[in-house]
């Protein structure tokens, strides 16, 4: 796959850093920034991955492989960008939503991953399970991160139980997550249709732990490949010193619509998109911090603004007569002593 092999390219932001020291309260400079969508892929992004696993009986062999690839596709993960990983289970009767929060440490995730067995505690019977409350649980639970890209990947063999958690229910607690689904086919076509239904897309689980691997990897790698918006932004992290608004300048193909490019775009190209962004000054104080391209909603690449805390703070227009009157009694005593 394209992030993988050699010599990635990588989304970028540009220019790399800005600074400014001297940017008053009340003040406001604008700077061109320009992102490049690259055909490559991105390796640069905050990518935020939730592992759900249907633990009934049949999944057996399925659990152990997962268990068996689960450092291998952390690792692989990790070519994407900056990575948090966390699990979680459903099944029946039997069901715990996340069990593992999102964390960085690439360790707790696979121990937890390390405790799930098929069985226990579900032992399943029937052929449709507690995943559309997984889902649910695991999109309104996880401890997203701010502009992250965000996948749940499910791995299990047969349907959802639509209640008391419809596919709809989950659909839409997903959707105001911003949330993808990748579904890791082990049984048939009831699977698929669960997972499409929240609006997933199911890949193949395979037999083997590397076959586990390729299919998230690939799945990971295909929500990258198309995208609607493209934007800037700092996710409010300049406040409380810094404001900053976006204008869209230039869009590859498609719209400037506000702070936003707009169009059908896919990584068939690199795709450059130009912004106006606006610091404000809002108040005095050192402030540095990330502005971000986000590609439908998700950052894939970061650059630093830094802004020294030295700025000059206007002052009324009272002070300003009062500094002019100051002045002028200098002057005047210095025409008198020399008088």
């Amino acid at each position: 796959m394209g992030v993988f092999g050699g010599v990635a390219l990588a989304d970028t932001i540009s220019p790399l850093t800005y600074t400014n020291d001297t940017l008053g309260v009340g003040d406001k400079v604008t700077i061109s920034k320009t992102v490049v969508i690259e055909a490559a892929g991105t390796t640069s992004a905050l990518l935020d991955v939730m592992f759900l696993f249907d633990t009934t009986g049949s999944m057996g062999g399925a659990i152990a492989n997962a268990k068996s690839a689960a450092s291998n596709i952390i690792t692989g993960l990790g070519g994407f960008g900056s990575v948090t990983t966390g699990a979680g289970f459903y099944g029946d009767p039997a069901f715990n939503g996340v069990t593992q929060d999102l964390t960085g440490n690439a360790a707790t995730t696979i121990a937890e991953i390390n405790t799930f067995a098929a069985g226990v505690p579900n032992n399943g019977g029937d052929f449709a399970e507690r995943g559309n409350e997984g889902l649910k649980s695991v999109a309104e639970n996880a401890s997203w991160r701010a502009g992250s890209n965000r996948f749940v990947v499910v791995l299990g063999d047969s349907s959802f139980k639509n209640s008391p958690v419809t596919s709809a229910d989950a659909k839409a607690a997903l959707d105001a997550e911003n949330v993808n689904v990748i579904g890791l086919n082990f049984g048939g076509g009831s699977f698929a249709g669960a997972i499409n239904a929240v609006g997933g897309t199911t890949f193949a689980g395979g037999s083997t732990p590397s076959d586990i691997v390729d299919a998230i990897l690939a799945g990971v790698t295909t929500s990258f490949d198309e995208y609607t918006k493209v934007t800037v932004d700092d996710l409010g992290a300049g406040l409380p010193e810094i404001g900053v608004s976006v204008v869209c300048t230039g869009a590859d193909t498609g719209a400037c619509v506000g702070d936003t490019a707009e169009g059908m775009y896919d990584r068939s190209v690199d795709r450059t998109f130009t912004f106006d962004v606006t610091f404000e000054r809002l108040a005095a104080g050192d402030s540095s911090f990330g502005t971000h391209a986000l590609v439908d909603g998700g950052i894939v690449a970061t650059e630093k603004d830094s802004f020294g805390g030295s700025a000059v703070v206007p002052l009324p227009a009272a002070g300003f007569l009062m500094i002019f009157g100051l002045g002028s009694l200098a002057v005047m005593s210095r025409r008198r002593k020399a008088a």
